[in-house]
């Protein structure tokens, strides 16, 4: 009689590991999104939310930050406005240069999130257990700071996969 359950015939190396964690995780975000009735998000909107909600930035901080060029984050931002996520603010000093600010529907999809982000921990831990999470906590962190993304964690934003 088959065995039903899966065996790891191989151990996936740390790379695949982490890139089916990313995906798992950034489809859990898309599907609670839509389960909060929070329409036409995608992937990259939630870097550009919390890039936004980390120091509202103009558009050309926008693009530093996730390594774009100003066309594509005015391009993206100018999408996101026009769907609700995000609003323009502008400066006082120089009217001229505006800062993107979160909408309310920009505030909804941030605060589902960090819901989400939660819950997926609270499971983890109840899997895990809370030592081997904390474990795994501080192993991530290791690995970001020595890959020079620390900052952006402790900004709490993330920036996208370039292609």
């Amino acid at each position: 009689m088959p065995d039903s359950q899966p065996l790891l015939t191989t151990v996936p190396d740390l790379a695949i590991l982490l890139a089916a964690a990313y995906r798992a995780v950034a489809e859990r975000l898309l599907r609670s999104m839509e389960r909060g009735g929070i329409r036409g998000m995608r992937p990259l909107y939630g870097f550009v939310i919390r890039a936004v909600a980390a120091e509202a930035p103009t558009i050309s901080r926008l693009a530093e930050l996730l390594d774009v060029t100003k066309q594509a984050a005015s391009k993206l931002a100018d999408d996101m406005v026009r769907k609700g996520f995000l609003a323009r603010r502008e400066e006082a000093a120089d009217r001229r240069r505006a800062r993107l600010v979160l909408s309310r529907k920009g505030q909804a999809v941030l605060a589902r999130a960090r819901r989400t982000s939660a819950a997926m921990e609270r499971e983890l831990r109840a899997h895990c257990g809370r030592a081997e999470v904390e474990a795994f906590r501080r192993t991530l962190t290791v690995f970001v700071e020595r890959h020079g993304a620390l900052d952006d964690v402790q900004a709490r934003r993330a920036r996208p996969v370039r292609l």
